[in-house]
């Protein structure tokens, strides 16, 4: 019943519960941090990162705010960043509608149409009308925009940031290096480009971040979009020149508007009075013409005037003589060495120039002012350093390594039988050989001898 409600309602045919699908991924884990304080700029750093990137073109309606689906993760690491970018909600829904309300205030929906969240197949950029309009208008396989959060460093930044994303199968980056920003979109060069709007000033002071993948693929419907590894920037031009962008400032809010080019009347040649209306003009003596210039304020503004007629000459017809010498009835001299007035001999002036000498060069006996260098440049001290602190002198050239006392060559060790040998252990002596010790010597018998007589 809801199904036919929805079909038999006005504008009705531009709603299906299938849709069609579409897919981009990182071939390669790689991508590109734009940097400077506008996206879409041509200043990027190189980093490591991937994408996945899904799509489901649900809602065909023109002012359709949300109703499609989509997925979306980005990370890339950059120097000591580590961002993390996914898509939570997609188109922008009214808070009691989503399912997981962010805890920021909702950014609104972008100022253009997005047919629910998702376009696909469409010119995206430049003077489209839709996306950035200070860049080069790109065509997207697929393109996204809607809520979602963004980390850093592991850390939330927000929750409520507008995401967009785009899977170009029309890139307008070079494939080099440097990744500048092309004037024309090349087929067959597909990117994918991510950005993260409505971020906290006080972490990210653009409020944007914005990442540009370039080794991707892209499937639509099942089949891949065709594309090429490099695409080279040289060619010819383009059939239209006018659909070259940038576009002029005026395309987009807030800018200044260009200047008008510079305009020229169309004039001819006359009395030399055209253009002028503070100045006079008059016929002076010997038919030259007086001109009398206008004030600063008077000035035309449509380019110079023309003037026609004789001028009189800005230099004099005669200028004065250059004199060098002596000046007649004057001891003064008047340039260098001595230059006298040459007689006349059958018609021809004969005379010479006379110089003083000047003595071989001997620079043993120099006569001036000698020269002082300046100075070498030093390198500057470090900042932890005194100025009175004597400067460390260079480091001289190191000795050899031969000039230090060698030392002893190691000897021949000594035989093992240089030492005396150690004394064998001598034969015990017998027990019997000490004499015995505590007996008594038994008496003579026979009594004891009487005195001799």
């Amino acid at each position: 019943m809801l199904s036919g409600f929805l079909a038999a309602a006005p504008g009705g045919d531009g709603f299906t519960f299938e849709g069609r699908e579409a897919s981009a991924r990182t071939e390669q884990p790689d991508g590109y941090y734009f940097q400077g304080p506008l996206p879409y700029s041509d200043l990027t750093e190189r980093g490591t990162g991937q994408v996945s990137f899904s799509v489901q073109d649900r809602v065909g309606l023109a002012n359709a705010t949300f109703g499609d689906k989509a997925r979306l993760s980005a990370s890339l690491r950059i120097g000591g960043a580590d961002y993390r970018v996914e898509l939570t909600q997609t188109g922008f829904p009214p808070r009691q509608a989503m399912s997981r309300a962010p805890a920021g205030p909702l950014p609104p929906p972008p100022p253009h149409l997005i047919e629910g969240g998702v376009l696909m197949g469409t010119s995206i950029y430049g003077e489209t009308g839709i996306g950035w309009r200070a860049t080069t208008r790109a065509h997207a396989a697929m393109a996204v925009w809607g809520i979602g959060s963004v980390w850093r460093n592991g850390t939330l930044v927000t929750d409520s940031a507008l995401i967009h994303a785009a899977a170009l199968d029309a890139g307008t980056y070079s494939d080099d290096d440097t990744k500048r920003l092309l004037r024309e979109a090349r087929p067959g060069d597909a990117e994918v480009v991510v950005l993260a709007w409505n971020l906290p000033p006080e972490v990210e002071p653009r409020g944007f971040i914005q990442f540009v993948f370039d080794n991707v693929s892209i499937n639509v419907d099942g089949t891949r979009v065709p594309s090429v590894p490099v695409v080279p920037v040289t060619g010819d031009l383009p059939a239209s020149l006018a659909s070259l962008t940038p576009v002029a400032p005026t395309a987009f809010p807030a800018a200044v508007p260009p200047m008008s080019p510079p305009h020229f009347a169309p004039a001819t040649g006359g009395s030399g009075t055209a253009g002028t209306t503070a100045g006079t003009t008059g016929v002076g003596a010997a038919g030259t013409t007086t001109i009398t210039p206008p004030t600063a304020n008077a000035l035309p503004s449509e380019g110079p005037s023309t003037f026609s007629g004789t001028f009189a000459p800005a230099a004099p017809s005669e200028p004065p003589a250059v004199v060098s010498g002596v000046q007649p009835g004057s001891n003064a001299t008047v340039g260098q060495g001595t230059f006298a007035t040459p007689p006349t001999v059958a018609g021809v002036s004969v005379g010479g120039f006379t110089t003083p000498q000047v003595s071989a060069p001997d620079f043993n006996a120099f006569v001036g002012t000698s020269q002082v260098s300046p100075g070498i440049l030093a390198t500057v001290p470090p900042l932890t350093q005194s100025s009175g602190t004597p400067a460390s002198p260079i480091l001289g050239t190191p000795a050899p390594l031969n000039t230090g006392t060698p030392g002893p060559l190691l000897g021949t060790p000594a035989p093992l039988n240089a030492a005396p040998s150690t004394a064998l252990p001598a034969t015990p002596a017998p027990a019997n050989a000490a004499p015995a010790t505590g007996a008594a010597t038994p008496a003579a018998t026979g009594g004891a001898a009487g005195p001799a007589r």
